[in-house]
């Protein structure tokens, strides 16, 4: 009996041994492993690499000035031969810092010219004034200008010949809607007149 009850508690002692060499030789595995492989945070990557953006181009309508030569028909005085047309520039400039462009601008054209003759004289004298309004825009390399040129004024015909007086006024307003691609020299015409674009540098 003594026997079997030590028999047992030797059995008993080696298993105990046998499992406690178990729980060490694995213990430091399970640890070194737990450290050695901890788990990555994910990373969110949103659009890829930023792209590079070129700057935006600059409209040639911020700051534009520049004027509108001016050819207008002087009523009468073609047909005795008197130079045909009133010339003049009217300046004009963009009012706006940002879009839309806003044009504004002005100015006169006075005519006078005499035929001489001896029977008597042949005179034109024609006073406008100019108003001119619109807008630059466009995309930055193909701006053009789409303006409004409104003109009043008056024009005189005056005859003097032997025993002969006469004179023929006029006065009106016209406005004419002009559009011009955004380079010097552009023209624009109709009967009896004509406007020239030119860009101050």
């Amino acid at each position: 009996m003594k026997s079997f009850t030590r028999s047992r508690s030797i059995t008993f002692l080696l298993l105990g041994i046998l499992l406690i060499s178990l729980a060490c030789s694995l213990t430091p595995d399970v640890v070194s492993t737990a450290i050695a492989t901890p788990t990555p945070t994910p990373t969110v990557v949103f659009g890829g690499a930023p792209e590079e953006t070129e700057p935006p181009i600059d409209s040639r309508c911020a700051g534009l000035s520049g004027a509108l030569e001016v050819q207008i028909l002087a009523g009468p005085a073609a047909v005795v031969g008197l130079e045909p047309f009133g010339v003049g520039k009217v300046p004009f400039s963009v009012v706006s810092e940002t879009p839309p462009y806003i044009i504004q601008g002005g100015g006169s054209i006075t005519y006078h010219d005499m035929l001489q003759e001896d029977w008597g004289t042949y005179t034109v004298d024609m006073d406008l004034a100019l108003t001119v309004t619109g807008e630059c825009s466009g995309v930055p390399g193909a701006e053009t200008l789409d303006l409004t040129v409104d003109l009043s004024g008056e024009q005189m015909v005056a005859v003097r010949a032997q025993g002969f007086e006469g004179d023929y006024p006029w006065s009106g307003s016209h406005s004419l809607p002009l559009r011009f691609p955004l380079m010097e020299g552009a023209t624009a015409e109709g009967e009896g007149w004509a406007f020239v674009l030119h860009l101050n540098q």
